[in-house]
């Protein structure tokens, strides 16, 4: 990462000096597989609360919640640290770390048999999350040169859709597949998680051996720890750091949420139309597939976008469509019904550019030595978020409705949507890459 005179292209993203396409290449195969894993264990644990453990329905939405909430509750204690580490020690380190935490809980989790054990193993699976998260958002920014940096947010998000895919519809679908070839339903939860830690582990293995060694500061330039730590807090003098850090306590919110709330509620929903929790997974991946097949196309047209305009505009956009998604998820009758896919194709488009708006802002602003330990403040501030959707949404979703959580997130970023107009107006930052290569080359002219 720090050979000074060595530059590429992937395609139409020009990577930064050092950095080679094979680099990048494994870069986007572990965003396929961390992102997969991240969001695959909220959306499948419904099939071991129903199946494994026989939670009653009544208590599935406040187990879940608590789940998650102590999990980001981890992350809170670990995002900082690991994005100090990854300023000092370098990404590569923390990300593979991660990957072996995270594929060990994958292992472990179809063994609880209680929720006192399922949550034990939820937190190995915990320490390794913030590590897998930071790291990846922390190198999706570091690999392209800034003209090329939504770009590549863009493309890594395709990546990031088809491990969700991967991992809800195709790891989904084994219990119901070796089912239908006489194996029982708590062996075929065995073998889908079994088979989602062993990609993972492989996975650390491929990073460990892919990645770009170093800093892209270089080692010479590694400010202390303190500094780091300083740095996190220090960068929300910037109005746009801040409002890219309330832009993550529900961006990173929005995907737990949705792989949380979505999958509980089409085992509820396939159990009321008389489906098995294996048959609801297996219907309910067919409408996953078509939530992020379009979001699959989405992505590099919005990474397009966030090169062309101003990124608080950007976000903007990214809210209008979250607010709207979010708010209308009422209107859904069952999230395994087809005729609800056009509200439930933008719910996710939502999450989808609300993740990269807020990314590319803070890629955009924070220094490149204190970049990991910056973006680590914003995973923290997406833990936060998490912690507070989470454990309050799963409480109204059993009170309430499933629709309860959604209409939570969308409200929060309603209000987002307001503050985001007033700093695009008083505090815009500098003109957006595209708009600043024309400007060059009229100078030029």
């Amino acid at each position: 990462m720090t050979d000074p005179n060595r530059s590429a292209r992937l395609g139409p993203i020009e990577l930064v000096p050092g950095i080679t396409r094979g680099n990048v290449l494994v870069k986007l195969w572990a965003a396929f597989v961390g992102i997969g894993a991240l969001s695959g264990i909220s959306i499948l644990q419904s099939y071991i609360l129903n199946v494994h453990m026989h939670v009653p329905r009544a208590e599935q939405g406040t187990l879940s919640g608590d789940l998650a909430f102590w999990t980001e509750f981890i992350g809170l204690l670990l995002f900082v640290p690991f994005g100090v580490a990854a300023d000092r020690l370098g990404r590569r380190a923390v990300l593979v770390f991660g990957f072996v935490m995270v594929g060990l809980g994958w292992g472990l989790y179809p063994f609880a048999e209680n929720p006192g054990e399922l949550l034990a193993f939820r937190m190995v699976y915990a320490i390794g999350a913030p590590a897998v998260a930071g790291a990846l958002a922390t190198l999706v920014n570091d690999y392209p040169a800034d003209r090329s940096r939504g770009m590549l947010i863009g493309i890594t998000s395709i990546c990031n859709t088809l491990g969700t895919i991967f991992a809800s519809k195709f790891i989904g679908s084994i219990p119901d597949y070796l089912h239908q070839h006489g194996i029982d339903a708590i062996t075929g939860g065995k073998v889908m998680f079994l088979t989602g830690s062993v990609v993972c582990l492989l996975t650390a293995v491929l990073a460990a051996r892919g990645l770009a060694p170093g800093l892209p500061a270089g080692r010479q330039r590694r400010p202390p720890v303190g500094e780091l730590v300083r740095s996190v807090l220090g960068a929300t003098r910037n109005p746009r750091i801040s409002l890219a850090y309330a832009g993550a306590l529900v961006a990173r919110s929005d995907v737990v949420i949705k792989g949380l709330f979505l999958g509980l509620w089409a085992i509820q929903a396939g159990r009321h139309e008389g489906l098995s929790p294996a048959r609801a997974m297996a219907q309910f991946g067919t409408m996953i597939l078509i939530m992020y097949g379009v979001s699959l196309v989405s992505a590099p047209v919005f990474g397009w976008v966030i090169d062309r305009v101003n990124r608080v505009t950007a976000l903007i956009i990214a809210l209008v469509t979250a607010s709207v998604g979010y708010l209308s998820m009422p209107l859904v009758t069952s999230p395994l019904h087809l005729e609800m896919a056009p509200l439930l194709i933008l719910l996710t488009l939502g999450t989808s550019f609300m993740v990269k708006a807020t990314l590319s802002l803070l890629g955009q602003e924070a220094p490149v030595a204190e970049r990991g330990s910056i973006i680590a403040g914003s995973s923290f501030c997406g833990a936060l978020g998490i912690l507070v959707f989470t454990a309050v949404g799963g409480r109204v979703f059993d009170s309430w409705g499933p629709w309860a959580p959604f209409v939570l997130a969308g409200a929060y970023q309603a209000v987002l949507l307001v503050i985001a107009i007033v700093v695009r107006m008083v505090a815009p930052g500098p003109a957006s890459p595209y708009a600043r290569r024309l400007q060059a080359a009229k100078a030029r002219a």
